[in-house]
């Protein structure tokens, strides 16, 4: 039997052994690997369901796009506080797959490197994930932005990323980008991503579903509208049993200005005021129910809960579960 002094002895001597190692060591072995990473995912149950986070990679902006209308001694004092840079923000693209048990829906779909090289990996990661593009039942575009929906089709937009998926877009989403003379069509900043955007429709239309807010994806995943990113813009909520969890898309964009200064009008947003608007509500809502949240791009996996603090709030990460999540 060893006391607990036997026992810490013991076990610091076993890791100084190991620290130390064998004697002369081996130059081969303490070569530096490739720096590969882990591939991207990450499960995790919600009642009947399971979740896996799929990552696709980073975007990044300048900060002054992202919040053109802050003074830069403001928007540095908070980014710098949050241990963040103050050049550029990098936002993770982290998408849902959601297994009902009865469909797989993924909660948007990358962009497949066409907006930015670095937003890429949402095929490999899949892959590694053991989930395969044919398997995938329904897409649920939150909005016609590039690093959303892109994805859904390969860089000529001839094949379907996903051939047997339907996509389900909020109606007003869908209205937006559909009118005719569209404003965006000869915009300076949006000219390329609308026209594009056209191109990427083109490839699906014909497997398109609309939705009004509180339409269903599929059993137990809902819309919510969450509008001033784009007039359409979805959040999604999704619920099996007692256990529900909010999806924000990009109502929240960066952790520390979303969360510390939600008044912020966002640079992306095309409707500014009606975008600050919302992320307050929401936020609110998120805050009251104690929910799980899933973000789009706060640092991957993107889960946590958001918790009022003052005036503003407070984004709380889940701690990473280790145990392995069985299939339903």
């Amino acid at each position: 039997m060893l006391d607990r002094r036997d026992f810490l002895v013991g076990a610091g001597g076993a890791a100084t052994a190991l620290l130390v190692g064998t004697p002369g060591g081996d130059a081969e072995a303490r070569a530096l690997t490739s720096g590969a990473q882990v591939p991207g995912f990450y499960r995790f149950p919600l009642g009947q369901f399971q979740i896996t986070v799929v990552s696709d990679g980073t975007i990044s902006f300048p900060c002054e796009a992202l919040w053109p209308e802050t003074a830069k001694a403001d928007r540095d004092m908070v980014l710098a506080g949050d241990f963040q840079p103050t050049d550029n923000a990098t936002l993770q693209v982290n998408v849902l797959a959601v297994n009902t048990g009865d469909r797989l829906v993924l909660v948007d779909a990358g962009s497949r490197g066409k907006f930015q090289p670095t937003a890429s990996r949402l095929l490999e990661n899949l892959a590694a994930a053991e989930i395969k593009p044919e398997q995938v039942d329904t897409i649920l575009i939150t909005h016609f932005h590039p690093d959303h929906m892109w994805g859904v089709t390969d860089d000529g937009d001839a094949e379907r990323t996903f051939p047997n998926a339907e996509y389900v877009v909020g109606e007003a989403e869908w209205n937006f980008w559909m009118r005719p003379q569209h404003p965006l069509a000869n915009d300076a900043f949006w000219e390329q991503i609308y026209h594009q955007n056209m191109k990427t429709v083109a490839a699906i239309k014909d497997r398109i579903r609309t939705v009004k807010p509180g339409g269903e994806a599929a059993t137990g995943i809902t819309t919510i509208a969450t509008p001033g990113h784009t007039p359409g813009h979805t959040s999604v909520e999704i619920a099996s049993g007692s256990d529900h969890l909010l999806c924000t898309a990009d109502v929240v964009g960066n952790r520390a200005v979303a969360l510390q200064r939600p008044d912020w009008r966002g640079g992306f947003d095309l409707d500014l005021e009606q975008g600050a608007k919302t992320r307050r509500a929401f936020l609110e809502r998120c805050a009251s129910e104690k929910a799980l949240i899933s973000t789009y791009h706060l640092p991957y996996p993107g889960l946590g809960h958001v918790t009022r603090a003052g005036g503003a709030f407070a984004w709380i990460p889940v701690d990473w579960q280790w145990n392995d999540v069985d299939p339903k």
